[in-house]
């Protein structure tokens, strides 16, 4: 093979390769409602490298309560919003590590609800919901590795097989199919009978930071019952549970990482508040900074009422969702060393993101 023979059979590879990216990424998880956190994943592709102070990572509830325009104006902060809907905890550290990539932050804000027992049992959509959303990278398939190999164990546990039964520990082990979350392709190539849309080729991204900006529910309102408090009861933890939180508080002191773990203000049952109050105090019993919003000094605080901030007993609408953030910007300004970068030129587009978050606000509650 002569040189030039070489040289065309390189730039043939490397064009068959970004033909193939292409109709992989085109093939790829739907972006319909309510995957609308693929967005947010793009547009952090997009950021500019090293601007932002913090991100968010959890369940929809945080998803739903945290506005980072609205605390970008208010203190400068850029806390950028990259939670989704039942994001496992055992994917924390890997995207993480997909973040700091391209972010330096220095601090995380971290909601606990993703590491209750219920939660541990993750959908395979929930869990697509970001690996799916990651560019290839070695990262990706590591991450893809270390939560295949997580829930290979739990499932095998006698733990988890004595409380749920071999049958369904089988069963749920059965529905991650492996070889497509680490080929998503393999999934989703059947697309081209049932139909592609016009997302599917046209790159959609976030356009106020990672506001959940669903059509209805930021402006719906349903009375919820306000929690009756059990601060007293305790329960056992899993091993898993703990492996998973021990995990991210190493990976913290690794990276020199500061983390902040939130439970976040939801009506919910005697069992699972017991539950989030025992993990709180493990949290706290290894050193860790932890805010408990299901309390009653901290309803007084943020101002938060359960019968006009809520779309549903899980989360908060967005009326409720300016109420936490105003709270939780305000504790992150006094406790946390971050510089107030309003008004420079680099930092634009968090204002363009505020003004279209204002926008969306007043419109949707008619103001």
């Amino acid at each position: 093979m002569t040189k030039k023979q070489g040289l065309r059979a390189v730039l043939f590879f490397v064009v068959l390769c970004m033909a193939l990216g292409s109709v992989v990424r085109v093939f790829g998880i739907p972006l319909e409602r309510p995957v609308w956190n693929v967005t947010r994943f793009n547009e952090f592709y997009e950021e500019p490298r090293n601007t932002w102070d913090g991100v968010v990572l959890g369940t929809s509830c945080i998803d739903r309560g945290w506005a980072p325009p609205l605390a970008w104006n208010e203190y400068g902060m850029t806390v950028y919003n990259m939670a989704t809907n039942g994001q496992p905890m055992i994917l924390t550290t890997g995207l993480l590590e997909e973040i700091r990539k391209t972010q330096d932050v220095k601090f995380v804000i971290i909601d606990i609800r993703g590491v209750r027992v219920s939660c541990l049992s993750a959908k395979e959509s929930q869990i697509r919901r970001v690996t799916d959303a990651m560019k290839y990278s070695v990262n990706r398939q590591k991450t893809v590795k270390e939560m295949l190999d997580f829930y290979r164990d739990y499932y095998a546990s006698d733990e988890v097989r004595n409380a749920i039964g071999d049958e369904k520990a089988d069963r749920k082990w059965a529905e991650l199919d492996e070889a497509s979350l680490y080929v998503p392709f393999l999934k989703y190539h059947s697309r081209w009978a049932t139909g592609l849309n016009q997302t599917d080729f046209v790159k959609q991204v976030s356009d106020k930071k990672g506001v959940f900006d669903n059509e209805q529910g930021p402006f719906n309102v349903r009375e919820v019952n306000k929690p009756k408090l059990h601060s007293d009861g305790t329960a056992e933890l899993l091993d898993a549970q703990k492996e998973i939180l021990d995990e991210i508080l190493e990976y913290g002191k690794d990276t020199d990482l500061e983390i902040l773990f939130v439970s976040m203000p939801v009506s919910t049952g005697k069992k699972k508040q017991i539950e989030l109050n025992s993990l709180v105090r493990y949290l706290e019993e290894k050193g860790a900074t932890v805010l408990n919003f299901n309390t009653e000094e901290k309803y007084e605080e943020t101002g938060l009422d359960f019968s006009t901030d809520f779309y549903n007993k899980h989360h908060m609408n967005s009326r409720g969702a300016a109420k936490f953030t105003r709270y939780l910007a305000g504790y992150l300004n006094e406790n946390y060393d971050f510089e107030d970068k309003r008004g420079r030129e680099e930092y634009r587009d968090w204002d363009e993101a505020y003004e279209r978050y204002v926008k969306f606000y007043e419109e949707g509650w008619g103001l």
